[in-house]
């Protein structure tokens, strides 16, 4: 309401200018072009002004037009508040799985190790195993040359 209050101001103070400048137009002759002249423009500047008032001022808010379409900007605030919330659980559920694979990478190693230490170990086990049927034995030391 404070703003429509403005606006009459503005609109009287716009209309003494318009009348000042047809007075002085009319003094020098040219009272018709400057007049039209005159009410063009400010006409122009008043809606203008008018238009950026209402926004500035919240007018615009309580205009029919614009109360028909809240549903439709409720609907609309819904919906991209549901796209920013899936974006995010598909970023966590990213992060999730690039974690799960470096996890299964590091287990898939860790086992390749743990097989190559077993596979040693069976084939140490099955040899002395062989040269325990034989009669010769493993030496714990290191191994020497006999001499004849």
């Amino acid at each position: 309401m404070g703003n429509r209050f403005r606006e009459k101001i503005t609109e009287e103070g716009l209309e003494a200018e318009i009348q000042a400048s047809v007075v002085e137009a009319a003094a020098t002759g040219e009272a018709e072009s400057v007049a039209s002249q005159e009410a063009q423009k400010p006409g122009k500047a008043a809606t203008a002004a008018r238009g950026v008032a209402k926004v500035l001022g919240g007018d615009i808010l309580a205009d029919k037009l614009v109360l028909r379409q809240v549903p439709l900007l409720l609907l609309c605030l819904f919906f991209l508040l549901l796209i920013v919330a899936n974006r995010y659980r598909v970023e966590s559920l990213s992060r999730e799985k690039m974690a799960a694979i470096e996890r299964i990478n590091d287990l898939r190693e860790h086992r390749i190790q743990m097989q190559k230490q077993y596979q040693k170990s069976v084939k140490i086990s099955q040899i002395a195993e062989h040269l325990g049927q034989t009669g010769v034995g493993i030496t714990s030391g290191p191994p020497y040359e006999i001499e004849k």
